[in-house]
């Protein structure tokens, strides 16, 4: 039996035009799946989300420390200016200094560069989970509804067949107090009692409180 092919709602489309915020991050979109448990494809994209905001946080991290780095050799160079000789030639200081920070220059722009690659392909990713996300709370939303309305139906019916129920109980009852009525006029309160306490309890000693002699 081949793979139930899933039905294209356009979540994917949706989701690529909005900006949508960082699922992995929203506590109220873990709680979508506390009852179930999250899809094996949501989990799939969960993970790589996670994998390129952790990448994310590293080269931040990374470029935070360069940019310091840079910063105080920078400052090195500014406090070591007198240091130039006669005819401008820089002190081994001053030139180490100058290729650190060519160095960290050239890190900093790789960085940057990977950095944008790796928020656009969270970016992407992230629609894709936002896409699928929609997709199993549409499935949920819509089983659920089938099944309301299902329970609408036997609520109503139930209703209609409690009264209905309701009204023969009433009918029974009261032909019940007319046969008892009748059989009392004519046999008396002691033979009915003595024939079922049931009945003289329930009919006779409300309606006919005084007892034959």
């Amino acid at each position: 039996m081949g793979k139930k092919k899933k039905t294209d709602h356009g979540f994917g489309a949706i989701a690529q035009s909005k900006k949508v915020p960082l699922l992995v991050l929203d506590q109220k979109w873990h709680h979508l799946f506390s009852e179930d448990g999250k899809p094996k494809e949501i989990e799939r994209l969960e993970k790589k989300v996670n994998k390129h905001l952790a990448r994310q946080g590293r080269l931040n991290q990374e470029l935070k420390e360069l940019k310091a780095l840079k910063s105080k050799l920078m400052k090195n160079i500014v406090a070591n200016m007198d240091e130039i000789g006669e005819m401008g030639q820089e002190t081994p200081k001053l030139k180490e200094d100058s290729r650190l920070i060519s160095e960290i220059n050239e890190r900093m722009e790789k960085n940057k560069a990977e950095l944008a690659e790796t928020e656009e392909q969270m970016e992407a990713e992230n629609s894709l989970l936002m896409a699928e996300t929609m997709e199993y709370c549409y499935g949920i939303m819509n089983r659920n509804e089938t099944e309301r309305e299902r329970i609408a139906i036997w609520i109503s019916q139930t209703r209609a067949e409690l009264k209905k129920k309701v009204f023969q109980k009433g009918t029974m009852e009261e032909k019940n107090r007319e046969i008892y009525t009748y059989l009392h006029d004519i046999f008396g309160a002691r033979v009915l009692e003595a024939f079922d306490l049931k009945y003289w309890a329930e009919y006779g000693g409300a309606d006919h409180g005084k007892r034959q002699p």
